[in-house]
């Protein structure tokens, strides 16, 4: 059944969501609150921990336990080039895949495009400052995010290399909240206008 429009409503408000719903002249609309502490990082945290582990375990049980190391020289030779290809992979390239999207809906969206640094939280945040619909919204993370990290974390598991799960997994760590606005969003037409609000405004 679906779940109607004051119920969404309502359950944003009692958890205190980033996401506010209302009705415009242009039929519903969503706005995604920026500017409030994101209280996902403890989320990430604990998903990271609880993950990795279990991805571990399962590798090992694939592949064996001497496979856990990172001693790939096809991939990755050394974990730092893991954590260092992971934060370019889970921010940049996701930001890039995300904006190739909104280019190609709107060829004139790269003149909306911002990176924010928010004071409260001290993090930093790639937007499309202006109107879009949800649906555009879910295509542009959905497939950055399985480019930039399902993906890889998948594709480790059937070559048989540790180091691309875990580059996988850290990338994944990067842009956690995005998937989870995404998740958030479910309940709303794909139709419905969404947008942010940032410290700018």
């Amino acid at each position: 059944m679906k779940t109607s429009d004051k119920q969404i409503n309502k359950e944003s408000v009692q958890r205190k969501a980033l996401i506010s719903y209302g009705r415009g002249p242009e039929g519903e609309e969503v706005m995604i609150d920026i500017t409030e502490p994101k209280r996902i990082n403890v989320k990430a945290i604990i998903a990271f921990i609880i993950i990795l582990p279990v991805m571990m375990w399962l590798f090992s049980v694939i592949y064996g336990i001497d496979s856990l190391n990172v001693t790939s020289e096809n991939y990755f030779s050394k974990g730092r080039y893991v954590i260092f290809s992971s934060v370019l992979c889970g921010i940049l390239l996701n930001w890039l895949i995300q904006a190739i999207v909104y280019i190609i809906i709107n060829p004139r969206s790269y003149s909306k495009f911002a990176v924010i640094h928010n004071k409260r939280n001290h993090t930093i945040r790639f937007f499309y400052n202006g109107d879009m619909r949800i649906v555009h919204f879910r295509i542009a993370n959905i497939l950055a995010h399985w480019i930039c990290g399902y993906i890889p974390l998948l594709l480790g598991f059937i070559i048989g290399d540790i180091s691309i799960c875990y580059f996988g997994l850290l990338s994944i760590m990067f842009f956690f909240d995005e998937t989870s606005l995404v998740w958030r969003l479910r309940h709303y037409s794909g139709q419905a206008l969404c947008r942010y609000k940032s410290d700018r405004e």
